[in-house]
């Protein structure tokens, strides 16, 4: 194990330990690295209103045999119990997958020829075997799907059915509410950002990092898709992903570009929109579970950094008195705090209080602190995140 490893699991160099003692000192920090390495106990769907009343899709759900719940806070968010961690069997016979694909098929995800990193000879159409981690960790076990080497070949399709995941939650991606457009799956902490956004119908509206979808398709509901939304990404791939999720939840006139977004207001124009949703690249350390991680103290400054590009842009893309809500899913004081501080005393902006339409639930979700919402794995039972609102004068 190399010497940053502090388990098989986390590979943290002492500067990025420093940074979380931080946030959570000595004792938190344990807990907080306890709580990162698992899901949360709730797994979140957000209703798309545009095409279902909330309590009506509960009740369906609840009558086709799901356990199902309402959000305490937002009405348009409904969660499913995670049970596990369930005995997962060591059949001998591995399909190795890769952290983003190991962390999906813990939660119950089949697995699908992109994240397969190695199959054993044994595995054989029909027969079990066990899908584990690069790193060791059984996640699932499962059955080989007839047409899978032809997805390893082609690089795409399903490759093993799974059984038994690690941890049990019912998987929607192919049900009838996702396959009409009524739900998108999307953490509580993500949904946080287009509600302290709370934009107003007929306003001008960029998401500046906007793949897959989840903040760009939240605000169209919140609008009732009456505003001009621009949603930019830089890849071609994940532009493509986003349409297909817009397009999914029907929500069309949503202008998609390609681009990159640090200098979008140079491509744009400056002053032309009212609101900003910016969700940066980040060191992701908030997100839940993790099967491994690696970060250096260098991978947090260079994240800081190459935020505060994305920032200026930000500033420059607003007209005066435009709004910004900057989020990430990252934990660190250098990528949240200092970085608002650096909107503030060298770009002009002004920090805002959450509105008072969502002052309820950051209250009940996360800490709000100086005026910004930070939700914790280990206190929340949620991603960690962070969120501010700022103005431009």
């Amino acid at each position: 194990m190399p010497a940053d490893c502090i388990s098989n699991m986390f590979c943290y160099d002492k500067g990025v330990l420093r940074e979380l003692e931080q946030v959570y000192g000595g004792h938190g920090l344990r807990k907080f690295l306890e709580a990162i390495a698992r899901p949360p106990t709730r797994y979140y769907i957000r209703v798309n209103v545009l095409r279902a009343e909330p309590l009506q899709l509960l009740d369906d759900m609840r009558e086709k045999g799901l356990e199902v719940y309402s959000d305490e806070f937002l009405e348009e968010a409904l969660w499913l119990p995670v049970r596990g961690p369930n005995n997962v069997r060591d059949t001998g016979c591995y399909v190795v997958v890769d952290k983003r694909a190991a962390e999906s098929v813990m939660m119950g995800a089949h697995v699908y020829a992109p994240g397969v990193v190695r199959v054993d000879e044994c595995a054989k159409p029909g027969a079990e075997v066990t899908v584990v981690s690069e790193n060791g960790v059984l996640v699932a076990n499962g059955v080989v799907e007839e047409g899978f080497s032809t997805a390893l070949r082609v690089k795409r399709g399903l490759v093993v059915r799974n059984v038994r995941p690690l941890y049990s939650v019912p998987s929607l991606r192919d049900t009838e509410w996702s396959t009409r457009g009524l739900i998108y799956e999307q953490s509580i902490s993500s949904m946080l950002v287009a509600r302290v956004l709370d934009p107003e119908p007929g306003s001008i509206i960029v998401d500046m990092c906007a793949a897959p979808g989840g903040k760009t398709s939240h605000v169209y509901e919140l609008v009732r898709g009456r505003a001009r939304i621009i949603a930019i990404d830089h890849s071609a791939s994940k532009t493509r992903r986003l349409r297909e999720n817009l397009e999914r939840l029907g929500h069309r006139g949503v202008e998609i570009i390609r681009m990159d977004a640090r200098y979008a207001d140079l491509e744009l124009g400056k002053g032309v929109a009212d609101y900003v949703v910016l969700d940066p690249p980040c060191t992701s350390l908030g997100v839940v579970p993790k099967i491994y991680d690696s970060k250096s103290l260098r991978d947090v400054r260079v994240s800081a950094r190459y935020q505060r590009q994305f920032l200026r842009a930000a500033y420059g893309l607003l007209r005066s008195g435009g709004v910004l809500v900057y989020s990430t899913c990252t934990v660190t004081l250098s990528e949240n705090e200092k970085n608002i501080r650096y909107a503030v005393e060298k770009l002009g902006f002004r920090v805002l209080e959450p509105p008072s339409t969502t002052r309820r639930f950051a209250k009940g979700i996360g800490f709000c602190s100086d005026c910004s919402i930070r939700v914790h794995p280990h206190v929340h039972g949620a991603t960690g995140y962070f969120v501010a609102k700022l103005v431009k004068p």
